[in-house]
């Protein structure tokens, strides 16, 4: 049975427990974490997303992309960042740029959350 799940919102970060007030957040990117009853945690690293919480206290999170943050290794996220950082600095098309910065953004997360 699960405790309570923690949320990256934009709003801040936020502990969803039972009973909790109905609502929709936007979620950035960073680490979800769901903790058990017995203490035990799983954690997921999310692009961003939303989550809803209904009146019964379920909660739904719906996400572009969600993986086991064991799923990452440190090495290749700062590879990952080292290219990324390349093209922003680069001459690349304006488009190139832009979502080289986006996933800059979600690749420095990571990172952070990694450490």
């Amino acid at each position: 049975m699960l405790f309570q799940v923690n949320i990256p919102a934009e709003s801040g970060e936020m502990g969803i427990l039972a009973n909790h007030v109905p609502s929709i957040e936007q979620l950035k990117p960073g680490l979800v974490e769901v903790i058990e009853e017995s203490g035990g945690s799983k954690q997921f690293f999310l692009s961003g997303g939303f989550a809803v919480v209904q009146p019964n206290s379920s909660l739904s999170i719906n996400a572009v992309e969600g993986f086991p943050l064991e799923d990452f290794s440190a090495e290749a996220v700062r590879s990952q960042i080292a290219e990324a950082q390349k093209i922003v600095g680069g001459n690349g098309s304006e488009q190139d740029i832009a979502e080289a910065k986006i996933e800059l953004e979600v690749l420095e997360t990571l990172q952070a959350v990694l450490k």
